[in-house]
Order: C-alpha cells, then structure tokens, then sequence
C-alpha cells in the first residue's frame, strides 16, 4: 500500500512547502527512493526526558501522548502506527524544518533527528528531478557553547594527576561531535605558574603552558576573551596566551591585544553558515580587565546593539557572550536579563552569560535563544552548586537557529561527568522554578532592524572606562581611500559629508589627541587632515572613579550581596 503524499516543494534541490503529488513516503517494496523527509520529537523546556527507545517512542504515539498535525500523522503512521487519542504530554512531532529554540528536542535511541537516521527520518519515494529533503546537511553547521573554563585548583591537580584525556573524557564526545567548538578560557597560559594553593585556599588565576592541550583535546576552534582574570598575570600574559592560540590556528573574540581588535566582530563561514561572534566584560566596576592596550572588550550596550544590527543587515548570525554578574543562586539578577535581552532585541540569535559560576536558566526573547549562565564546565569550585553546569550545542540550518541540544555535567575531583537520569532531572526542576522568577519574555516578537544610518555608537576605552562616541561617516566611502577626521568635543555637530565627525557622548573622560588616535586606527582616517575642536573651559576630563562610578560601584556590590544571601 502507498503511503500519503507529503507536502513539498523543490528549490535548490531543497524542499519547503508547496504541493507535489509525485512525491509520498516510501513503501517497503519501493525503489524510486528521491529523498528523506525528517521530523523532530519536541517537548517543553525544562523537561527531564531526553532520549526515548523506539519502542517507547511507539508506546507514546499510540496512547495519543504526543501531538501532531494531519499531514504528520499520516507521515508517520506506517512507521508507529496508529496515533492515539488519549491526554497529551506536552510532546509534539514537527517536521524538523519548523523547529525553534522554544522548544527542546528529544533524541530516539540516542539519535538526533537533524543529523542522525532513525524511525523519524521518513523515505520519500517518487519522481523528482532533483533529490528531497527539509534538511540540507550540507547548511547544518553544529556548534557548542560552553560556560567557562579556567584550568586552574582541583581541576589543574586532575591534569596533572590523570592526565588531560581522563580529565575530559565524560565530556569530549559531545564536543568532537560539533562543527565548531567555542569555550570561554577566563586565564592566560604562565610561565611557571602554580594553579595551586592547596584544598579550600584562594584560586590562583593562570594555567600552565601544556594545558592548552587539553582544549585542542576538545577540536576548541573559537576561544573567548572575556574572562575577568585574563590578566592577573599582566598584559604580557594576555598577549603571549593570543600567540599560543594563534599559532594553532584558532580564533578568539571578546578580548584580544588591543581593545580594537577586542571589539571587533569574529566572523566564521561553516557550511554556508555565516557566524558572527561577538563578546564583552559587563564587570568593570571592580575588575581590571579593561585596557586599552591587551584585555576584555568593553561592554558598550549601544555599539553591541549597532554591531548585531548592522551583521543581521550583512547576512549574518550573530552570536554574543557576556562577561557579566556573578551570583552564587540559579536565578539570574534583573540587569544580566535586560542587558542579554536588549542584545536579543537587536538582532542576536543565541546570547549567554558566560560569567555564570552557578548555571541560570534560559528562554527565548524576540526568537533568540538567551542562556543566562552555562556554569562551570571546567573549572572545580567548591560549592556543590558550582559543580553542575549546561553545555548548549546549537543547530544552524541554512542561518536559521532551529534548535539547541544539551549536555548536563557535575564535576567531582576535577573531573566533569555526566549528570544521571535523576541528578538531571532535580538540576532542571532548580532551574524551572528559577526562571519562573524572570521577568517573563517575549518569544514571539521579531527584532526590527532600523534602515542603515551613517551615525554609529562606538567608544574609546581611557584609563580603564569607556569614553561613549557617535560617529557619522561620509557620505560615500571608497575602497582604498582615506578621509579627514573631526573631533567635536564643543558639540557644535558640524555639518561635514566628507569626513568623520565624532562627537563625545556622557561625560568627557578623554582628550581629543586619544579619540583620534583611536579613530585613526579603527577607520580609513588620513592623518594629515585632523581637526579638534576642544570642549568649553567649564567642561573637564573627569578622572578615574568620579562622576558617579563610585556610587554605582558600590550600589551593584550591594545588589550582588543581597541577592547571593
């Protein structure tokens, strides 16, 4: 008997939705097999079960536990059969190319529907002129997250007692799986550095040279920046890690040798997929890590926001991390939610808070995937709430976030395992009732990009703060060319087309001789044509820790306090 007709239009060799009646799932003794058709078991966030066996898959569909349309039952009904009617679970099949981060996907048999074969790939048989399918393997790119990393205290006495491939063995299938491997490195590499001070003492904030091996051990290909500890050994620390990274081949973002190379976006092409990676330090009331020569990128909300702006408008996916407030609770402070949704808002498909010692939650904001705080997947601390964390991996078809996949640790002497059936299922219930306590978010709304502007935000990082700037640029831009630069501090707004104009925003906390030095290497400046108008004598340079950064600094320390009790 022949099996119903699917659904499907051929483009580029890629079905999406229209009719063709040539085209119906396969039965046993077809041979005019043209493609495959694949759908997705998915279940509420939070939810425990992860895998299910065929068979239990079967028991499910036939109770009536798992919802379905029309067109996907009649898809599937040769291969679980009949669907029940009964009460449903809150599970859905959806054809895989409808799959959204709100929702996560449970495996069967341990196979993921969007790379893997199993009862709910479904051969298509007929006559078509190119080959069949929802999901284009070839625009699949996989990519995991990771919260963060600093090879130092238990976990350094791990390496260096049972060597690197026993320290990640739990955790490496599923990071050797992925298309590209980010983890978030928070301290530089030492000559002769000591990661240790004996049980229950201070960490100390440096790794040992050979550890690096233990990321490449993890296929690591994109490494970010934006740890706070990244120079507690000096900037030479910062520089001489870039180098060891560098000369493996690997990519970094959110920090690098100046802040302009920090700030800049990390651009990556995988299978088709256009990446965007972008990363900053929110701590900087109490960290040092912001330089403007090697350390973490400044956070500066309306630069990121314009950055992810202008990436969506070039065809990008923007992914962005954050080095943001520490709590010792699962349920993240308001100003990491509102800081990582405005980044969501702006265009972001995934945001994390890659600070996080204890795990947060996550949900979806204006369709993109915001996970408050992986945790600590390889750093040993030692509360037992610091020693479970999420990894995410990330599947990106054809640029379109569709879903994000998980793997739960605990770390014990060092080591990071995997979480068990029951141990999972407490760790997500922690952090459902946590998110319950968010603000709820808006899943729905859809980012709205402004038309392209010839003003941008941008900012110059003096002393260790950020001096917030706008800049127009002229008003064409030709390869190869260099323009004149003007720097208003009067804020007169001079009227110039042919130039870069700059403008100061928020308190004057740099000269115009360091704005331009900035300007000249960041944009096409000729240097010969430089004008500085001085702001107005009653207008001061305001030095480090005045105009209310100390009232601020101690107002968010009082917050953080308050919220770890």
């Amino acid at each position: 008997m022949r099996g119903p007709a699917v659904v499907v239009m051929l483009a580029c060799g890629v079905a999406t939705a229209a009719p063709a009646p040539d085209v119906r799932v396969c039965a046993d003794d077809d041979r005019d097999r043209v493609g495959v058709w694949r759908y997705a078991l998915t279940a509420p966030p939070f939810d425990p079960t992860y895998d299910l066996s065929v068979e239990d898959l079967r028991a499910a569909w036939q109770r009536g536990d798992i919802g379905a349309s029309g067109d996907t039952e009649g898809a599937l009904t040769a291969v679980l059969g009949a669907r029940g009617q009964g009460g449903a679970a809150g599970w859905s099949i959806v054809p895989a190319h409808e799959l959204t981060p709100a929702t996560s996907v449970i495996t069967i048999g341990g196979a993921h529907p969007l790379v893997d074969d199993g009862p709910l790939a479904v051969a298509l048989c007929g006559a078509s002129p190119k080959p069949v399918a929802n999901i284009d393997r070839a625009k699949l790119t996989t990519l995991v997250m990771s919260g963060t990393t600093a090879l130092t205290g238990r976990t350094s006495e791990r390496i260096d007692e049972h060597g690197i491939e026993d320290t990640v063995r739990h955790i490496k299938p599923f990071f050797t799986s992925a298309d590209v491997v980010h983890i978030s490195n928070e301290v530089s590499f030492v000559r002769n550095c000591k990661p240790r001070t004996g049980q229950d003492g201070p960490f100390v904030f440096c790794a040992r040279d050979r550890y690096v091996d233990l990321l490449a051990a993890l296929n690591a290909t994109v490494i970010e920046l934006t740890g706070s500890h990244l120079i507690d050994y000096g900037h030479r620390s910062l520089m001489r890690t870039i180098a060891m990274y560098e000369k493996r081949g690997w990519r970094w973002f959110g920090g690098g040798r100046t802040q302009l190379e920090a700030t800049e976006p990390l651009l990556v092409t995988d299978h088709g997929n256009k990446l965007a990676f972008v990363g900053c330090n929110a701590v900087n009331w109490w960290v040092k890590a912001i330089y403007q020569g090697p350390g973490a990128a400044n956070c500066d909300w309306p630069r990121m926001v314009w950055q992810i702006q202008d990436l969506r408008r070039r065809g990008y996916t923007p992914i962005a991390s954050v080095q943001h407030r520490e709590l010792r609770v699962h349920t993240p402070p308001p100003d990491l939610v509102s800081d990582l949704r405005r980044l969501a808002e702006a265009g972001a498909v995934f945001v994390a808070g890659s600070q996080a010692h204890v795990a947060h939650p996550w949900d979806v904001h204006f369709g993109a995937y915001i996970h408050y705080g992986p945790g600590n997947i390889l750093f040993a601390q030692y509360r037992d709430r610091q020693r479970q964390a999420t990894v995410d991996k990330l599947f990106i078809h054809d640029g379109k976030l569709l879903t994000v996949a998980h793997m739960f640790t605990r770390t014990e002497h060092g080591q990071p395992r995997l979480l068990t059936n029951r141990e999972r299922a407490r760790f997500l219930g922690s952090l459902a009732s946590a998110a319950e306590q968010i603000e709820p978010p808006r899943p729905t709304a859809t980012p709205e990009l402004p038309p392209a502007s010839r003003v941008r935000p941008d900012s110059v990082v003096v002393r260790g703060r950020a001096q917030r700037l706008s800049v127009t640029v002229p008003a064409r831009l030709e390869p190869g060319a260099r323009y004149p630069l003007v720097v208003d501090l009067d804020l007169t707004r001079p009227a110039r087309d042919d130039a870069f104009v700059v403008l100061r925003t928020g308190p004057l906390l740099a000269t115009g001789e360091q704005i331009a030095e900035y300007m000249r290497a960041k944009y096409p400046i000729d240097p010969t044509q430089l004008t500085i108008t001085p702001a107005p004598e009653r207008v001061k340079v305001c030095k480090r820790r005045s105009c209310g950064e100390k009232r601020r600094s101690r107002s968010r320390k009082r917050a953080t306090a308050a919220e770890n009790s």
